[in-house]
């Protein structure tokens, strides 16, 4: 096998012998082409192939090689590789433990779980590789600097996994941020390596990878995958007399009749809908007197319930079917799973495509199950099947292996005032012109410029957050300590209100729920019912108890925000003729589809303006940003309050010529329409002066030359059509 391969021929003896001991016949393509480039380390790569398709060994094999090449067994940490979860951390932790047991090379786990004995051994002998999440490695420049040269002097490559993740959120620009401050505290450039299963815009990623550009980037051949992957999409249609309660326990029986005695993920897009289902699915197979297979996995799960599950789907001596949100949908290792399904809309291509990578592997065919509903309360939306049409045109994109642009204009100025507090933590003080050099014109917020900067340092001043010396130096100040002691510090991101739920009978945790419910309601957590009996306030705690039989929860929630690329799909697949084979033939599907095509077409809607309804709607298939960019500019031009949906505005041919007649506007000007505590979003936007938050979200929340090219579209169209 190997012995023919040149990539193979690289490699040292001793992981040559581990790839025979794998039995493969041959090295995948992503293996091939990335094994070169990551043994010359002159240059960033971005490693891009599906889920279980060889990532990991492409980058680890030569990594491996090059250390025992090398000789260095110790010297500080040979590998800084970034995980963004604990599990993935504990999960690659056993993988690599496996590769590297007669190598001699050492790996380290570091997050929260992990010992402090465990971490102080590491550093008094850092060697190997350290797997880490962002929040640690801030822990780590924060609380340790005085290991730091002694860790990462002899640093070889840093590994970023799951990189999609991380793209346009404030936790890659707080990695972009450690990164760029490791880098300057070493005084070296170290090849950054990041890995993803759902990439398409490498220049974007590239440039995400590396801010500054210092070092040139390459995206190895991966090779055409023949792997097969069935999808089966399936409508329900929610009437008066065929309500969603009705609907769900359609689903609920599909689910138990196709998923029962295989392991399987079903994901859902809330966690009021995994619970929901989850009951839904116990109740079944108590009333069919048969073991309840089905699981319930969530980020208000205690760890304990959640990592139960994780092992019982890794384990596989029974079959388990988890009913979770994407706290499964990164590379957990959870074994052979056979199937995926998926609940609602899909409002995300790259998160679709990354669950179904989830199933298939060892040579299966991947399993994608749709279940898709539209009601007709939605009105113009449900004539136009809106749930059913996104969710073909996500599945027509992940054919196409089309995946939504990550937003990277952003300014993060929150996660800069975490920075900035980090790096004063780190060095106890700095200049203003420092701090600048640091953290922008140096180091990853490099569109902020000087004026912003000192904007910020003034406000922060005022906010007690920062202090500034007698010899000019910037401190913290005593808001800025209380900040820093915050258990939650070291995480860029805003967590989520956690109210502690407790089992009267045992004491126990049963996870945590948003909402402080009253005393005799009745709550949904871990796939059963539990009734509130006591509401602690001031504890943040509900102690309750366990409810055999009890009505259902509902629940009403706007979905993800729609991109523009699926939107334009959807009108793609309203004009096309096609009926998709993946359509379920036994439900609604075909025949909703075409009743949805006769409208559009009946309607002209390739003419964008509709009447009928109860005011003028125009279509713009441009998603939630662009429409809301639109909204805000007949607004301010307009003083019109305008409707939109992720296709359409409630405004006429007419008011868009009068909105483009205007100018284009900036995009901070339209954010300043609206309430501040709309637009203070992440975690510390509460410190920002207006002018620094309406830039934060005009940048990232709306989209001007969009929603100008989306108007200027329409009317043409409509001037060619008159």
């Amino acid at each position: 096998m190997a012995g023919r391969s040149s990539s193979f021929e690289l490699l040292h003896p001793k992981v040559q012998k581990w790839v025979w001991g794998q039995n493969w016949s041959a090295l995948q393509t992503i293996q091939e082409s990335t094994i070169p480039y990551v043994l010359k380390a002159d240059r960033d790569l971005v490693i891009s192939a599906s889920t279980g398709g060889g990532k990991t060994e492409a980058v680890f094999l030569p990594i491996l090689s090059r250390i025992l090449e090398s000789g260095s067994s110790s010297g500080g940490y040979a590998v800084l590789y970034i995980s963004p979860l604990k599990a993935l951390i504990n999960d690659q932790y056993r993988r690599l433990q496996d590769m590297t047991k007669d190598m001699g090379i050492p790996v380290t786990p570091w997050h929260g779980d992990v010992s402090a004995s465990v971490k102080t051994n590491s550093l008094k002998h850092p060697s190997g590789i350290l797997i880490i999440t962002p929040e640690s490695l801030e822990a780590m420049l924060m609380n340790r600097k005085q290991t730091l040269h002694n860790s990462f002097d002899g640093l070889m490559y840093v590994v970023i996994d799951e990189f999609h993740s991380l793209l346009g959120f404030e936790r890659g620009k707080q990695l972009q941020s450690l990164l760029s401050r490791l880098e300057n505290y070493t005084g070296r450039k170290v090849p950054r390596i990041a890995m993803s299963a759902t990439l398409s815009d490498y220049e974007a990623v590239e440039r995400f990878l590396r801010p500054d550009g210092s070092m040139p980037c390459t995206v190895p051949e991966c090779g055409e995958s023949d792997h097969e992957i069935k999808i089966l999409l399936k409508e329900y249609i929610i009437t008066k007399q065929h309500d969603s309660l009705a609907v769900e326990d359609e689903i609920s029986e599909d689910i138990y009749n196709k998923l029962r005695g295989t392991n399987n993920l079903v994901f859902a897009n809330s966690r009021v809908d995994v619970e929901a289902y989850s009951v839904a699915l116990a109740e079944k197979c108590e009333k069919n007197n048969v073991p309840n297979e089905f699981r319930t996995h969530h980020g208000s799960i205690s760890k304990v319930e959640r990592e139960s599950v994780e092992h019982e789907l890794l384990d596989g001596s029974y079959p388990v079917t988890a009913v979770c949100t994407c706290t499964l949908e990164l590379g957990i290792d959870i074994g052979k799973v056979k199937s995926i399904a998926q609940i609602g809309s899909c409002s995300s291509v790259s998160s679709i495509r990354q669950r179904l990578g989830r199933s298939g592997r060892r040579g299966e065919a991947s399993i994608l199950r749709i279940y898709s509903h539209d009601s007709e309360e939605e009105g113009f939306l449900y004539e136009l099947r809106h749930s059913l049409v996104q969710n073909i045109a996500v599945v027509e994109l992940i054919r196409e292996k089309k995946y939504e642009k990550p937003c990277i204009s952003a300014y993060h100025f929150s996660t800069l005032i975490q920075q900035i507090l980090s790096c004063l933590t780190q060095y106890g003080g700095f200049s203003p012109k420092d701090g600048w050099l640091l953290l922008c014109k140096n180091g990853a917020f490099r569109n902020v410029s000087s004026t912003m900067y000192l904007d910020l340092l003034k406000f922060l001043g005022e906010k007690k957050v920062l202090a500034m010396t007698h010899n000019g130096l910037i401190v913290i100040g005593e808001e800025g300590e209380r900040i820093v002691r915050q258990t939650d510090f070291y995480a860029a991101f805003k967590a989520d209100r956690e109210i502690s739920v407790v089992n009267r009978k045992n004491g126990k945790e049963i996870g945590t729920v948003q909402n402080m419910e009253e005393v005799g309601v009745m709550i949904l957590l871990g796939g059963r019912r539990w009734m509130v009996e006591e509401s602690d306030i001031k504890a943040k705690r509900l102690i309750v108890s366990l409810v055999k039989d009890g009505g259902r929860a509902s629940y009403v929630g706007g979905g993800a925000p729609l991109d523009r690329l699926i939107a334009e799909k959807m009108q793609e697949v309203l004009e096309a003729d096609e009926i998709y084979p993946y359509l379920d033939k036994n439900t609604a599907a075909i025949q909703a589809l075409e009743e949805a095509r006769t409208f559009y077409r009946a309607n002209h809607l390739d003419n964008p303006t509709v009447r009928g309804f109860k005011e003028v709607i125009t279509i713009t298939w441009g998603g939630d940003k662009i429409n809301q960019t639109i909204h805000l500019c007949a607004n301010l031009y307009l003083d019109k309050a305008v409707k939109t949906t992720a296709v359409s505005v409630s405004l006429s041919i007419d008011d868009m010529v009068a909105i483009l007649s205007k100018g284009k506007p900036k995009a901070e000007d339209l954010a300043a329409l609206l309430p501040r505590e709309i637009k203070c979003e992440q975690k510390y936007d509460e410190f920002l002066p207006d002018n620094l938050l309406d830039l934060e979200y005009g940048a990232s929340m709306l989209d001007v030359d969009g929603a100008w090219e989306v108007m200027e579209r329409i009317v043409s169209f409509a001037d060619c059509v008159q």
